[in-house]
């Protein structure tokens, strides 16, 4: 795993008026958008939109670190005693591991398709 954080992901519950906020208010540039996903391009990192349901609350932000080796990393963790909130699984652009913190937050671990 990667020690840099590459997406900033903040849960909302209206992703229309959550965007049009990030767009409007705040001047960010729209990277893409769908029903439950959209991302903005900053100088440095993503910002994320999620929307969020079931155990996850809608506030506060969780954070991406990309890696190489998404399985040694699933790996290292259940050595660990870490809980997933999701096991691994495929996305469109990737595999992506979502493991939880000590306190319950949820942090992502992305193995980018190239």
């Amino acid at each position: 795993m990667d020690k840099k954080i590459s997406v900033v992901i903040v849960g909302v519950r209206d992703m229309d008026r959550a965007v049009d906020f990030y767009r409007s208010v705040l001047g960010l540039r729209l990277k893409f958008r769908t029903p439950e996903y959209s991302e903005f391009r900053t100088a440095s990192i993503i910002l994320a939109l999620e929307k969020r349901r079931e155990k996850i609350l809608p506030t506060g932000p969780s954070f991406t670190f990309p890696t190489k080796s998404i399985h040694r990393d699933r790996e290292k963790l259940l050595r660990a005693g870490v809980k997933f909130w999701r096991d691994l699984q495929e996305q469109p652009f990737g595999k992506v591991l979502m493991a939880r913190d000590t306190e319950g937050n949820v942090f992502e671990i992305v193995q980018y398709e190239k």
